[in-house]
């Protein structure tokens, strides 16, 4: 019931006959159950598979701590498959809600996405992996643009930023593609150079949701110090055992660190200070960015894509799918 009630009435529902309002009704409720736990689900994958599992393979399993990493994997194992599936339910339900509220186009991006994420198990990487990467980088424009004519000033720097980097580390993966249908043609330059690149977008954008949340004007001491924690974190990690914090965040994030330690620490405490901020008032804004964190850079996997789609989406308040509801939007669409 409490992950429920943090997306309840996010969503406003468009008109229709009296004969479907109990149908869109349940729609409704279903979108909002999933939104709710996708990133309770998510966060907890990347903390028990991609980061406290790959930890675990190096340290000793004596004594109680094999039961414990018994335990903890399982759960993550379990994350991870629910996760999975919850991130193609709410494709489709956006995409159902985005074709009742007349935007066709993001109906089908969405719809795409979600119906690739299916067959692709059963087709085949080397079948649909470049029409899965062309499927997402439609979805994230699809999501992101119908919010950029409405948005505030910094958040819409903080959104074209966020789906820049999505589909600049897209073009990798292009490359990948590209060698893998014709291993005798040359391959793409830029590869390398593209996901430096948007490892400095994310960067930039995690700055700029951190000026939006204060145009805002609902940053306060509490959200300083929630925003903290990942950082203090990393830091603590960091200065730990730096080498195995920065093959440990290639895994988790895609992240190469190539820039300053300080300006990553800098970014994450912006970045969870915004998501802290938008808490009390836009909490699908703090879901959007769990998700956006959790899906990361390298976007390796429809899941991965998926996250980030559904994350850009919520940080864009929705606008492709309908919009919110205007009691919870209070005319500010866009700070």
């Amino acid at each position: 019931m409490i992950a429920r009630e943090r997306l309840t009435g996010a969503w406003r529902e468009p008109e229709a006959e009296p004969r479907t309002v109990a149908a869109h009704d349940r729609s409704r409720g279903a979108l909002e159950v999933v939104l709710a736990w996708l990133p309770v689900v998510a966060l907890s994958e990347l903390l028990l598979i991609r980061t406290f599992y790959r930890v675990g393979i190096h340290i000793p399993k004596d004594g109680p701590f094999r039961s414990v990493y018994a335990v903890l994997t399982e759960a993550g194992s379990f994350a991870l498959n629910l996760s999975s599936v919850l991130v193609v339910v709410a494709l489709a339900l956006l995409a159902a809600r985005a074709w009742r509220s007349g935007n066709g186009s993001v109906a089908v991006a969405l719809g795409a996405m979600a119906a690739i994420a299916t067959l692709l198990p059963l087709a085949g990487v080397r079948e649909l992996g470049p029409v899965a990467r062309l499927a997402f980088v439609l979805a994230v424009i699809a999501v992101v643009r119908p919010t950029l004519a409405r948005a505030e000033g910094l958040h819409r720097v903080a959104l074209v930023a966020a789906a820049a980097t999505a589909i600049v580390s897209s073009y990798a993966g292009f490359s990948a593609d590209a060698a893998m249908l014709a291993p005798s043609a040359a391959r793409p330059a830029g590869a390398v150079a593209a996901q430096l690149v948007a490892e400095a977008l994310a960067v930039v954008s995690a700055f700029a949701f951190l000026g939006s949340a204060l145009r805002w004007g609902r940053v306060g001491v509490k959200a300083v110090a929630l925003g903290a924690v990942p950082a203090l974190a990393l830091l603590g990690a960091w200065a730990a055992n730096g080498a195995i914090t920065g093959i440990l965040v290639i895994w988790t994030a895609g992240l190469r660190l190539y820039l300053p330690m300080w300006l990553y620490l800098l970014a994450l405490w912006a970045f969870g200070t915004a998501a802290a901020a938008w808490l009390p008032e836009r909490r699908w804004r703090t879901a959007g960015a769990v998700l956006l964190l959790v899906g990361g850079v390298t976007l390796g996997t429809t899941y991965q894509q998926a996250l980030v789609v559904i994350g850009l989406l919520l940080l864009a308040d929705g606008m492709a799918v309908g919009g919110l509801n205007p009691e919870l939007a209070a005319n500010r669409s866009g700070r």
